[in-house]
This record gives structure tokens, C-alpha cells and sequence, in this order.
């Protein structure tokens, strides 16, 4: 037998396995790299001295750096608890603990990261003092940290009584274990040695490539309605088959996500929704199954509403500063904050309010109702995620016990849980930290479903309950959608040319909106027509690049009688507008805006080679980048002094960052002057290498644009990497 047993499973993720030192070791853990595993068969069922429990693995390979393609490399919360509740690694008298600790490997930033972020997944918030700064009163914070405690056995461990580590240096071989011997080559490049015997590990995912999901979904386009819910996710973070329990409210013909789980964007592309297009998100707590497609949200080039309470913001907020290596206070910045308070209505919009109640959980978790009311018609939602069954809340009380909570938090959960609903979507997993589906026999509600388990539920079960599939709906109030999306059109056209008069706008809007499925040629078919498409719902990309929704597609080289591009295809479904291409371009030149138009949108489209502006930024929020811009030139061995408040581009030679007697040579489109705008401790000095030209665009702006921070954060941080 080989002593290195080595498999790609998917890119981004391999499997290791080192018989000999009882090792098998996860490479790369992407969100729900635990359902590959399954689907691989690397997990399986086993039984040893009258246990059965599951295989996998007993160590973990992290990424060099965060985010792959848009997308998390290192979420490891889900693998770790599969191998101690799962395989039994952590459980007391288990035949498969052994005493050993399960391993992290990487360079210090990522096993560091993981840790607190792990810790945060495990506990949430674990003082009284994080609790109180909530707003939590001292008789709430006494019942959930006593609460807290029993979840948590008595006791909450720091991560590292719970984990071991492998930090890897960037020179030299390192013992593993025993005789495994590891070491990093590179970014993302690693080599496992065992004897004669070496194995190269790429954690990288090439250009274009992307993590899959486990599973596949159906494509179909999501209707606009005044107000629905949508059923996304039915299933938990150990079903292979489908996504975690979700939801999708439209309301007033906008989508929010209840909850953001592991390949949320996925979700997204099937049902016709572009990341431009969210409204907001109602986050019900941290752990993975919910939380893990949070970083995707931040990439986007508009700021979504987070609505939940204080409570599950700060402890969700605090698990995602661990994960991305960024402090809350910076997070704050990437969303328009709502806090909601428990037991009380908040208005969404003038029709739809909201109302958080909190839910027993090892980490801060509350459950939502929506109302929908207009005039006497009154439809209630309950999402119910995650929820603790009344036998384990149950226990709880035990007065002799050191940790218990009272009647009255007992009795006002399990109330909370009974509100009459239309629809009430359940957390009825079981288990420890889950609901049962016997404690909803006596649910006043229209319509129950049952949600958040990998397994199926009984006859018995579903006597007076039910499932929902990916994509089926409930409690719609339909709305005329063509005059919702012309009305959106118009928005939009004003946005773009906000000199001309309304009425001259709508003579452009006289088509009936297409839908168009995953796949097909955008511009190639409106060409034909005569028509350029607006896009309105969905994902079009053209060499790697999404363009937002808003975006009048092909419109430079429809403009400028250029040929248009076959490369430009729908990702998913998509619904467009035609604009007649004769009539937008006679506007434009009664007004004498037809060559000017056509230099801004040249000059938007240089600016989309940029990496830090890939973000789904529109025209208009990129034409407004270039107003304010500036090209400077500089000779060879000059500082590199930027106009004030501004960040610079490289658009032309090289630029070498200095620190100490460290130095690092940047070339095209890096960015400048990070160092100084970002408000860090640690700064740089920048000189040129050789004549240079860089473009200055104005700081503040770029700051606004939640993907365009975070890209520039995340450059700050590979900048440090490599000169400290």
C-alpha cells in the first residue's frame, strides 16, 4: 500500500489520506465540503463495539488566502463538528475518541482565522458583558448565559483545548505527525512528504473556476409579487441533496433572504436574481448552515438592509470578523443596519413588518414572523430557525442544577414557538440543539412545514404537517409585474441620462419583457431584433464578468455600430427588457449626448479590467469614479504621492512597496496608496520602479461600494502578508 494515498474530489478540494500515521486529511474546506465528502463516499456509516458512528477526516488543509473567485476557501465549523459529534472524536467513552485531537494546518493567518471563528461558531457571544452591551437587561443576560452553560456542559473552551495546529513557515520541512512530514511551496501550493514518497497539494482554483455545490437545482425565474415566500432550502448542513433551511420573501417585488447558507449564490442563479438586486437579509443566527454565505453579500456594489436583532447582529458580526480577518466596527460598514427588537413589529414597508423572537440556541439565535397587511387582508409567516425541543429546554430547569433557567423563560419559548401563523416553517431536526416535530401537535397554524434535517420525516410526522420543495411558494399577493418592471426601467433610465424629461424616457419603454434562459447569447439575439436589452432580473456575464442588474447590455458597441460580442451569456435565467436601438440612439443625439455617452461607457469598460471594480458596479456609479478622476504620471525612482483622498490604479510600469529592508514590486492595475486610507497601523512606502502612470479616483466613493471595501481590504491584507 502507498503511503500517500492523494484524490481530487472537486476543485478546490482533495482528500489525503497517510494510513500509516492514521491520518486523513481534508485539503481546502469550502462551505458544505462536508456534503462532498458524503457524496465521495470518504464519509461513511461504521460499526465498532456496538456504535455506529461515521468515517472522515481527522485533519484539515486551510487556504493561504480567504477568498477563491468570489468565493469562501476556508469555512471549516461544519468538518470540525462532524468529526467530533459524528465520528464521536470528542465524546466521552466513544470507541472512536481516542484522545486525539483533530488538526488545522496552514500558515499562522488562516489557522489563527479559523479558531476564533470556529470559538464564535461553537459559543457566540460568551460574557455577560457582550450580552448586557446588546441591551439585554441583567434577569435576560442570568437566564442566557445560564442557558448558554448547559449547551456549552458547564464549561466554554477556548479553541485550542479542542484543536490542534500545524502552522506551516513559508521555508523548510515540518513534522505533521510522526514521520509526515509537510511544507509550503507557494500560494496555495503545498507538499506532503512520508519517506521516499511526496505528494503536491494546489489549493488554488484556476481562473473561471468555481467551488460546486453538492447538489443541483432546477433553474426557474423567480416571480415579483407584492409580497411571498419562497421555499429555498428544506434541508441541513449534512443533506447532500439539498440547501440548507432558507427562505425568500419578495416584498413589493424585491427579494429578501431569510438566512444566507452555503451556496446562497447558487440559490440565487437558478431563481433569476442577481446579487445587485437583494434587498436585504434576515439573519436568524451564525452557525454555517445559515451564515456561511454571508461573505458573499459583501461583495456587491450596493449596501443591502441586516435586519435582526442587536443580539444576533453582534454575535454574527463578531463571528465574521474572525472569519475575514476584519473588526466589527469595519462590517458595520458594509450593510445598512436595522436592528429589531424582540417581541416587538417593525415595519419593512408600509405593508410587511417583522418581529424577532429569541430562540434557545448554543449561539444567539432568533425566530421571525412576518405580517403581511393591506387594507383587511392579513397573511402571517413564521420562519422558525433554529429552535431546541421542549424535552431538552426542558432538563434545563433543573433547580439543583449550577447553571438552570426559570418557568417563565421555559414557558414563554415554547409560546413563542405556538404563535398562530398562515405558514410556519419549523427547525424539526431533533436532537440536542434542534426542534421535534411532537411539539408542534397542537400548532394553532394554517399550514406547517416541516424543515432542517437530512433525513426523512415519518407518516406520523407528517400527519399534520408537511414539506416544501426547492422553489415552491406560499401566501402570494401577485402585482402587475410588466408595469413594476417598466417602472423599475424608467428608475433606471432616469439614473442613466438624468438631463432628459421623463416623458421622453418612457417613449423608450413600449416592449413586453423577455425571459430568457441559462445559456443563450444576450446581445447576438437583440442584434437581430433591432433592440438592445435592459437587463432587469438575473445574472449576464461576459468574460468573467457580471454585470448588474440596471445595465443596458452591449451598449457601447451598440451605440458605436461596433460588433457585439457572442461571448456575453446568461448565468441562469434572466428577464430583459428590449429598448429599440434606433430610438435610444436618435434621443441621444437630439440631445447631443451620443459620442459623449459613448466615451464615458469606452472609459467604463477600461475601468471593468481592473479587478477592484468587478464588483457590480454600474455605469452610472463608474462614470461617476471617472468625473472625479485623474491621471498622473511619474518618472523612475519617484515617491508615488497621490492627489489627497484619492487611491491610484497602476495602469502603466512598475511600483515597488517598501518597508524596513523588505520590499515587494507591484505591476498594472494594483492599487496604490492602501496604506494610507485604510486607517492601519502597519504602512508602506511606495516608489516607482520605472516611468509609471497611475489613475487617481476618489477614495470616498470607492469606499461606499461594499465589494470595492472589501476588495481593498483584502489587498491591504495580502500586502502585510508579504511585507511583514
Amino acid at each position: 500500500m502507498a503511503d500517500l494515498i492523494y484524490e481530487i474530489l472537486a476543485p478546490g478540494i482533495s482528500w489525503l489520506e497517510v494510513p500509516k500515521v492514521d491520518l486523513r486529511i481534508l485539503c481546502g474546506c469550502p462551505a458544505d465540503a462536508v456534503k462532498h465528502l458524503t457524496s465521495k463516499g470518504k464519509i461513511r456509516l461504521v460499526t465498532e463495539n456496538g456504535a455506529t458512528f461515521e468515517t472522515g477526516p481527522n485533519a484539515i488543509l486551510l487556504a493561504d488566502n480567504f477568498l477563491q473567485n468570489g468565493l469562501p476557501a476556508n469555512m471549516a465549523e461544519f468538518p470540525v463538528l462532524q468529526m467530533f459529534y459524528k465520528q464521536g472524536q470528542i465524546i466521552p467513552n466513544h470507541p472512536n475518541n481516542k484522545g486525539e485531537r483533530p488538526i488545522l494546518i496552514g500558515n499562522a493567518n488562516a489557522v489563527q482565522s479559523q479558531l476564533q471563528y470556529i470559538y464564535r461558531g461553537n459559543y457566540g457571544l460568551t460574557t455577560p458583558e457582550e450580552l448586557i452591551d446588546c441591551g439585554v437587561s441583567l434577569e435576560d443576560t442570568a437566564e442566557m448565559m445560564a442557558m448558554k452553560m448547559q449547551f456549552a456542559f458547564g464549561r466554554i473552551q477556548p479553541p485550542d483545548t479542542l484543536l490542534a495546529t500545524c502552522v506551516v513557515k513559508d521555508t523548510g520541512w515540518q513534522s505533521l505527525k510522526e514521520d509526515l512530514l509537510v511544507s509550503r511551496k507557494g500560494m496555495n501550493q503545498y507538499q506532503f512528504k512520508m519517506g521516499s514518497e511526496c505528494i503536491d497539494v494546489d489549493l488554488s482554483l484556476k481562473e473561471g473556476e468555481t467551488y460546486p455545490p453538492p447538489y443541483k437545482l432546477l433553474d426557474q425565474l423567480l416571480p415579483r409579487d407584492k409580497f411571498s415566500v419562497w421555499h429555498t432550502g428544506e434541508g441541513d448542513g449534512w443533506d447532500c441533496f439539498r440547501p440548507c433551511m432558507a427562505s425568500i420573501l419578495v416584498i413589493d417585488g424585491e427579494p429578501y433572504l431569510v438566512d444566507a447558507g452555503p451556496n446562497v449564490h447558487y440559490t440565487l442563479e437558478v431563481l433569476g436574481i442577481d446579487l445587485s438586486e437583494v434587498a436585504g437579509i434576515f439573519q436568524t443566527h451564525a452557525h454555517d448552515d445559515h451564515f456561511a454565505g454571508l461573505p458573499y453579500l459583501l461583495q456587491g456594489g450596493r449596501k443591502i438592509k441586516y435586519l435582526s436583532s442587536t443580539l444576533v447582529r453582534k454575535s454574527t458580526f463578531q463571528k465574521l470578523s474572525d472569519l475575514i480577518s476584519l473588526p466589527t466596527e469595519e462590517i458595520e460598514n458594509f450593510f445598512e443596519i436595522v436592528d429589531l427588537e424582540f417581541d416587538n413589529w417593525t415595519n419593512v414597508t408600509e405593508s410587511v413588518q417583522v418581529q424577532p423572537r429569541f430562540s434557545p440556541h448554543p449561539v444567539e439565535t432568533n425566530i421571525f414572523y412576518f405580517r403581511y397587511q393591506e387594507g383587511g387582508e392579513a397573511k402571517i409567516f413564521g420562519h422558525l430557525a433554529d429552535i431546541v425541543s421542549s424535552a431538552v429546554l426542558g432538563r434545563m430547569k433543573n433547580p439543583e442544577a449550577k447553571y438552570h433557567i426559570s418557568e417563565d423563560f421555559f414557558d414563554k419559548t415554547l409560546q413563542s414557538y405556538l404563535e398562530q401563523s398562515d405558514v410556519k416553517k419549523i427547525d424539526a431536526g431533533g436532537g440536542m440543539i434542534h426542534g421535534e416535530v411532537v411539539d408542534f401537535a397542537n400548532d394553532p397554524s394554517e399550514k406547517l412545514i416541516l424543515a432542517h434535517s437530512s433525513l426523512p420525516f415519518s407518516e406520523d410526522q407528517l400527519t399534520s404537517a408537511c414539506t416544501a420543495e426547492f422553489g415552491t411558494s406560499d401566501l402570494r399577493v401577485p402585482l402587475d409585474y410588466e408595469k413594476y418592471f417598466q417602472d423599475k426601467a424608467l428608475q433606471w433610465l432616469r439614473q442613466r441620462l438624468p438631463s432628459l424629461k421623463k416623458e421622453e424616457l418612457k417613449e423608450l419603454i413600449t416592449q413586453q419583457t423577455e425571459e430568457i434562459p441559462r445559456g443563450q447569447q444576450i446581445l447576438a439575439r437583440a442584434k437581430e431584433s433591432g433592440h438592445m436589452p435592459l437587463l432587469l432580473t438575473g445574472r449576464v456575464q461576459l468574460n468573467g464578468l457580471l454585470y448588474p442588474a440596471g445595465t443596458l447590455l452591449g451598449e457601447v458597441n451598440a451605440l458605436a455600430d461596433l460588433q457585439v460580442s457572442r461571448e456575453m451569456v446568461s448565468v441562469g435565467p434572466v428577464r430583459i427588457l428590449p429598448i429599440s436601438l434606433d430610438s435610444y440612439r436618435e434621443l441621444l443625439k437630439r440631445h447631443k449626448l451620443l459620442k459623449k455617452r459613448i466615451s464615458w461607457l469606452k472609459d467604463c469598460d477600461h475601468l471593468r479590467t481592473f479587478p477592484m471594480l468587478q464588483y457590480g458596479l454600474s455605469d452610472d456609479q463608474l462614470i461617476s469614479l471617472l468625473k472625479k478622476s485623474e491621471r498622473i504620471s511619474l518618472k523612475k525612482n519617484q515617491p508615488v504621492l497621490l492627489p489627497e483622498n484619492t487611491l491610484g490604479i497602476l495602469e502603466v510600469g512598475e511600483v515597488q512597496f517598501l518597508v524596513g529592508n523588505k520590499n515587494l514590486k507591484v505591476t498594472e492595475k494594483t492599487v496604490l496608496g492602501l496604506s494610507n486610507k485604510l486607517g492601519k497601523p502597519f504602512s508602506w512606502k511606495e516608489q516607482t520602479v520605472k516611468k509609471t502612470q497611475v489613475l487617481c479616483l476618489p477614495a470616498e466613493n470607492l469606499l461606499q461600494a461594499p465589494g470595492v471595501r472589501w476588495f481593498l481590504q483584502r489587498a491591504y491584507q495580502d500586502y502585510h502578508f508579504q511585507l511583514s
